[in-house]
């Protein structure tokens, strides 16, 4: 996916203008889920609406929409790079705050709270991590009771997208799992995955694939990643471009169209993980109905793959 967010030059200055671009294009209820999210407060508001409050006065008016928070935002895109002696200048700026919520959130790509912080031990400070950033997205996203508009979402995972470019996030999972009706038998002719133009993927190095029940055995490398190829003969070198003569030729995509291509080590390969089976779905909905493990994309690791039984030990 093509980065629309800040040019900033400086690593820290982008991601942080990004991601308050982001929060500024989000209604207040999913603003606020965000932000919640990154406090561990579910219950946080930013503005509190309410109908005619009895407290604060003599009279009673019809509604009061009140705020009092003030939030800084320190972000740090390096492992291990927090300095204390920034942190308390930040905390000295809030001494001055006039609100009754003064809190400096520090955003990091650490796995864990930095001790620098705990050695503080500030409540005003509240840690957090694009991880927690990222799974707050996903959990927003896939709660079918919270209504996300498309350009919300197209944003949110467009800023997903960008941390996981800048290496931002801490994900074991090096796996990309597929839908594969047709993609599995693509893949044994043609070494490749074919899909929608900038299909927006993780930062992954193998590919599985999904379908009738099972994760298939066979899980190759990416060997190489193409955005946008024109299916047009003879237009690119090497094995993309047989790749593209071959789909052409025998009427797999469209003349002139379109596609993500992805190209794979071969199933012989030995590049390509080999299961000692196939490992069977057993997922199932809230209400007990079989579903599919995935009916567009997931992710897992090549160590749980490697011990799975069901689809129930890749999470």
């Amino acid at each position: 996916m093509t980065n629309i967010f800040s040019t900033y030059s400086t690593g820290e200055n982008r991601v942080t203008a990004s991601f308050l671009a982001v929060l500024r294009s989000l209604s207040l209820d999913r603003m606020q889920r965000i932000i919640g999210s990154l406090l561990e407060q579910s219950e946080f508001e930013l503005i509190r609406f309410e109908n005619q409050p009895s407290k604060g006065g003599a009279g009673v008016p019809d509604a009061i929409i009140q705020s009092s928070i003030r939030l800084l935002l320190e972000t740090k895109t390096e492992r291990n790079a927090i300095g204390l002696p920034q942190i308390k200048r930040h905390l000295e700026r809030l001494d001055t705050a006039t609100e009754e919520v003064a809190i400096l959130i520090v955003l990091t790509p650490d796995d864990s709270r930095p001790e620098e912080l705990d050695r503080l031990n500030d409540p005003r400070v509240a840690w957090t991590s694009f991880a927690i950033l990222d799974q707050a997205i996903d959990e927003m996203l896939d709660d079918k009771y919270e209504v996300v508009s498309e350009r919300e979402a197209f944003l949110l995972r467009a800023l997903q997208n960008m941390l996981s470019e800048e290496k931002l996030l801490s994900n074991p999972n090096d796996v990309l799992i597929v839908a594969a009706r047709s993609a599995w038998g693509e893949y044994q002719d043609f070494h490749a995955y074919v899909c929608q133009p900038n299909r927006a993927f993780q930062s992954v190095s193998r590919l599985g694939f999904y379908s009738k029940g099972v994760v298939y055995p066979s899980v190759p490398k990416i060997l190489a990643s193409y955005e946008e190829v024109e299916m047009k003969r003879n237009q690119y070198e090497g094995h993309l471009g047989k790749l593209v003569n071959r789909l052409v030729d025998e009427g797999k995509r469209p003349v002139n169209g379109r596609f993500k291509v992805l190209l794979l080590s071969p199933p012989d390969s030995a590049e390509t993980l080999k299961l000692a089976v196939p490992i069977p779905n057993d997922k199932v909905s809230k209400t007990g109905k079989t579903t599919a493990y995935t009916m567009g994309q997931r992710y897992a690791s090549s160590e749980n793959l490697l011990k799975a039984k069901t689809t129930s030990d890749l999470d």
